[in-house]
C-alpha cells in the first residue's frame, strides 16, 4: 500500500439519511481536518456513483432505514470487493446486527469486512477512532491529472490483455477507442467523472454511436466492450 500523500486530507464520505446526525458527523470530522461528503440516499446506484466520483478513504455506513440494516449488508460486501476496495464503517444504532458484525461468524458479516463498527448513540473519540482506524487501510488514490494518466495508461494494457487492437487513447484522462476480438465495431469508453460512471458505446459501418450502457465498475465496463454486437 502506498502512503497517503502528506498535506491532503483524508477523503470520507457518509451515507446516512438522518440531517441532524450527518450535520454533527460532518462538523466534527471537518474540525480534524477531514473532507467529508454526505449521501443521503441509501440505494446502491446513489452509493456507487458517489464512490466513483470521489474514491473515498474512508466511507461511514448507516443502515436502510431506521428499523434494520437491510441492504447495507450488501453495499458492504460490494464496497470491500471493488478493485480499488473502500474501507468501511458500520455505523447503526441497530445493537443485533452491530453484534454480528463484531462476531465475523455469518457469511454477510465476513463478506461486509467491516474496518470499524460505530454504535448510534456515538461518542466523539468513538467516531474519530473508527474514521482514523479505516483511512489507515484505504489505498490511496490520486485525482491528479498525473493519476488520470496512470489510469488511462492500465486501461490501455487491460484492453490488449483482452485481445482488443487499435487501441488509442487520451493522455487526459480514462478514454480509449478500440476494436474488439472478433469485431469490426469501433468500441469507445469512457470515464464520466461527474455522473461516477463508465460510458460504453460502438460505432458500426454506419459510423453511428451505438450505446452499450453504463457502469460503475471498470470490470462491468469492459466485460461489456469486448462482447462481440448481437
Amino acid at each position: 500500500m502506498a502512503d497517503h500523500v502528506p498535506g491532503t486530507p483524508f477523503r470520507v464520505l457518509l451515507v446516512d439519511n438522518d440531517e441532524d446526525v450527518a450535520d454533527i458527523v460532518v462538523a466534527i470530522l471537518s474540525d480534524e481536518g477531514y473532507s467529508v461528503e454526505v449521501v443521503s440516499d441509501t440505494s446502491h446506484e446513489s452509493i456507487a456513483a458517489a464512490v466513483g466520483k470521489q474514491e473515498p478513504d474512508c466511507l461511514l455506513l448507516d443502515g436502510e432505514d431506521g428499523l434494520q440494516y437491510g441492504s447495507s449488508w450488501a453495499e458492504a460486501a460490494y464496497l470491500a470487493d471493488r478493485e480499488r476496495p473502500i474501507p468501511t464503517v458500520m455505523f447503526t444504532a441497530h445493537a443485533l446486527d452491530a453484534r454480528e458484525a463484531h462476531k465475523e461468524g455469518s457469511e454477510r458479516a465476513q463478506a461486509a469486512d467491516f474496518a470499524a463498527i460505530l454504535k448510534k448513540p456515538f461518542g466523539l473519540d468513538d467516531l474519530l477512532e473508527a474514521v482514523a482506524t479505516a483511512c489507515g487501510n484505504s489505498e490511496p488514490f490520486s485525482q491528479s491529472s498525473a493519476g488520470d494518466r496512470e489510469r488511462t495508461v492500465a486501461l490501455a494494457r487491460r484492453l490488449r490483455e483482452a485481445g482488443a487492437t487499435d487501441i488509442r487513447t487520451s493522455d487526459r484522462r480514462e478514454w480509449a477507442t478500440f476494436r474488439a476480438p472478433e469485431s469490426k465495431d469501433i468500441g469507445q469508453l469512457y470515464w464520466w467523472q461527474k455522473a461516477g460512471v463508465y460510458i460504453v458505446g460502438r460505432y458500426g459501418d454506419d459510423a453511428r454511436l451505438a450505446p452499450v450502457g453504463r457502469f460503475f465498475e471498470l470490470d462491468a465496463a469492459l466485460d461489456a466492450a469486448m462482447l462481440a454486437p448481437a
